[in-house]
């Protein structure tokens, strides 16, 4: 079967519930854009679209079976996981809205956007400069991570971050910063607001077998650098 014939939804899903409650909490912070989100292969916010994408395989019981038999685990499976991987992307949408990289503060405290990335990356799992939200000190690996990881954190509701950073006293300015830059913006329309998808299912005509035998390839093939502590991304 291919991606475009799958014909799945997130709308009066539970996803679609995960989407109202990012905007709502975003609301509730004076962020007026509301990324929107559509479905394709995985996680991921297109650069120059201030949106995100959802993994197929969570709009539907029987696919998301399929991801574990496949990949021995779901990313984003669970509402808890899925909030936080959707604060995340939220974060980068909200960059290319606002187009964040573009500011000198921005590049100041979080680095160049058009730093490359790494096809893997060391962290240093004591380092206390960067926030800590998705696995595999994620914020390490690129500029554009470390702020849509410390976005996040900023955003989940009741987080408290300054009680949480306080001894990691470059990371707690990064989450100030951010905590002014938001206070700046709030109720502003962003500049970019296309609301277009990219790679959506309709529009991606390889198979399932493909799409798994790649992602296999790719996941399983770097196990070996991980224990010397190297992660892919």
């Amino acid at each position: 079967m291919r991606f475009d014939e799958l014909h799945v939804s997130f709308r009066g899903t539970w996803l679609e519930r995960c989407v109202m409650r990012l905007h709502t909490e975003l609301a509730r912070r004076a962020v007026r854009h509301r990324p929107h989100a559509w479905l394709s292969e995985e996680w991921f916010s297109p650069t120059g679209i201030p949106g995100f994408a959802i993994p197929f395989y969570l709009a539907h019981p029987r696919l998301m079976r399929l991801e574990r038999a496949q990949m021995g685990t779901v990313e984003g499976g669970t509402v808890s996981e899925c909030m936080a991987i959707m604060r995340h992307e939220a974060g980068h949408a909200i960059q290319t809205a606002y187009r964040l990289h573009t500011r000198p503060d921005w590049r100041r405290v979080f680095g160049k956007t058009t730093t490359p990335y790494p096809d893997r990356y060391r962290p240093d799992r004591r380092s206390r400069r960067f926030v800590r939200h998705l696995p595999h000190w994620y914020a390490q690996s690129h500029p554009d991570e470390d702020f849509a990881e410390t976005f996040a954190v900023w955003l989940r509701p009741r987080a408290a971050w300054r009680r949480t950073y306080v001894r990691w006293p470059v990371a707690l300015a990064k989450l100030e910063y951010v905590d002014a830059l938001m206070r700046e913006l709030a109720g502003r329309r962003p500049p970019v607001a296309a609301r277009r998808p990219y790679l959506p299912l309709r529009d991606i005509h390889r198979t399932l077998d493909a799409h798994y035998a790649a992602r296999r390839r790719h996941y399983h093939r770097p196990l070996a650098f991980e224990r010397r502590g190297w992660l892919p991304l």
